[in-house]
């Protein structure tokens, strides 16, 4: 999420800079089109001028207020018209013709009824430069140029970033609802797949882009649980395999030990005299009847523990983050089973642990709560009390009797409620080393008269 808040927020930068940048380069080039245009004018005020001083009909002002000039504005625009005439064609070649004035126009300075108006028309700006005649004014040049083409196209500008803007925007909140959401919810999918956390499939999708993604990745986690079923059936036979032989040997080395005793003590020898000799080597087979008893129990307690694949990685985490787990794993599975639960966390405490470890105890105690329950309830509860950590799954259903519950946490080994389930007895076995491996322990409580077992794993830190 917070990602997305940055990827927002450089997208609002990029756009401000944007419109920033391209205002200041509008106006540099408005400032170098207007130095332009000053050039131009400068050009044609120069030129009409200069004619105007080599003209021999124009005479010296004379009057009040200059009146004796007022018949020369006819003389003055006609060397002004017929200047554009030769001249307009080079100036546009020259200066551009985007730089052109929209009209060049001579203004008498002879007032006539209430006086010349120089106020600038609508949308358009007006310069105006004084023409002389032996030193005194007799009009102006005035230049008109039209703004509503530059006033116009910073607007269509500034409008078109904005529009840029509002869809980048909307790119990213789409991108955000059919990419990045989605994508978040089953992103931790594959990973808990590696590490062996079996879960419920991922729910099928209308979303295209999504839509084959998941439908492999529920191939995968299918042909994984069949690969580890099939895994758990070989282990089974191995460990049965190794058992058999391991309990096989054991009853000849006992038998061994027990001659090599008798020679020992005398037990053989005619008069019952210990022979010394016999005694020594008779001590030498029991020491060796001995180890072949160790190799054989470690041999067995190893093919035990290989079955489960687990190395922890302590890390902290927080123990809300379990809850949340528990909700995003089973929560909507629940509710379409319709069996009520409720998942507490009474302290969020920080836990330095191997969290992926505690998620796969406690996604087994819920599997075997919806397997082996009634579908009545089930409830989790997480807590910290003094320096250990509890986690308890209780539900409601046939529960085991007290002669079979110190082999609950036996490999391949099933209860009585196992009858038509389907399963390989080793995920309880899984739990119980996981915990074991993490310094912890877990055991089974059960109440016959209310139905309910209840798992419960303590980790001390």
């Amino acid at each position: 999420m917070s990602r997305l808040k940055t990827l927002y927020l450089t997208i609002v930068l990029l756009f401000v800079i944007l419109i920033a940048s391209a205002n200041l380069i509008l106006e540099a080039q408005q400032a170098r089109n207007e130095n332009v245009s000053n050039l131009l004018m400068n050009r044609v005020y120069e030129d009409v001028q200069r004619q105007i001083d080599e003209a021999a009909d124009f005479a010296a002002g004379s009057g009040e207020d200059g009146e004796a000039l007022a018949p020369y504005a006819a003389k003055v625009n006609a060397i002004l018209q017929k200047y554009l005439e030769e001249n307009e064609r080079e100036l546009a070649k020259e200066f551009g013709s985007s730089h052109m004035p929209k009209k060049i126009s001579f203004l008498s300075a002879k007032a006539q009824n209430e006086g010349v108006a120089l106020i600038n028309k609508e949308g358009t700006a007006t310069r105006l430069w004084t023409l002389c005649k032996d030193g005194v004014i007799i009009g102006f040049l005035s230049f008109e140029y039209n703004t509503q083409g530059a006033a116009r196209y910073r607007l269509l500008l500034n409008l078109s970033l904005v529009l840029a803007f509002f869809i980048a925007l909307g790119v990213v909140a789409y991108i955000d609802r059919k990419v990045l959401s989605p994508f978040g919810k089953f992103a931790e999918y594959p990973e808990r797949l590696s590490k062996n956390q079996f879960s419920d499939k991922l729910p099928d999708t209308k979303n295209r882009l999504f839509g084959k993604f998941i439908w492999g990745i529920n191939m995968l986690n299918d042909k994984m649980a069949n690969d580890r079923k099939r895994i758990s059936e070989l282990s089974r036979e191995h460990l049965t395999m190794v058992t058999t032989i391991a309990h096989g040997i054991k009853t000849p080395v006992s038998n061994i030990k027990l001659y090599a005793d008798a020679i020992e003590s005398g037990l053989y020898q005619p008069d019952g005299i210990v022979n010394e000799s016999d005694a020594e080597v008779a001590r030498k087979i029991s020491k060796n009847a001995d180890d072949v008893t160790d190799l054989v129990k470690k041999l067995i307690d190893k093919a035990s523990s290989g079955v489960v694949d687990f190395e922890p990685e302590i890390k902290s985490f927080y123990l809300n983050d379990l809850k949340k787990f528990l909700e995003e794993e089973y929560g909507r599975r629940l509710e379409l089973l319709k069996i009520p639960y409720e998942f507490e966390v009474s302290h969020n405490a920080i836990l330095k642990s191997d969290k992926n470890g505690i998620c796969r105890i406690l996604s087994q105690l819920m599997e075997n709560a919806i397997k082996y329950g009634n579908g009545e309830g089930i409830s989790v509860h997480v807590s910290k009390e003094a320096d250990s950590y509890h986690f308890s799954v209780k539900n409601k259903g046939k529960v085991l009797n007290d002669q079979e519950l110190p082999y609950v946490f036996h490999s391949f080994w099933r209860g009585s409620n196992a009858e038509g389930i389907e399963g390989s007895g080793i995920g309880l076995f899984e739990a119980y080393e996981i915990a074991r491996r993490l310094d912890g322990d877990i055991y089974v409580r059960t109440n016959a008269e209310l139905g309910e077992m209840e798992f419960h794993v303590v980790l001390t830190m």
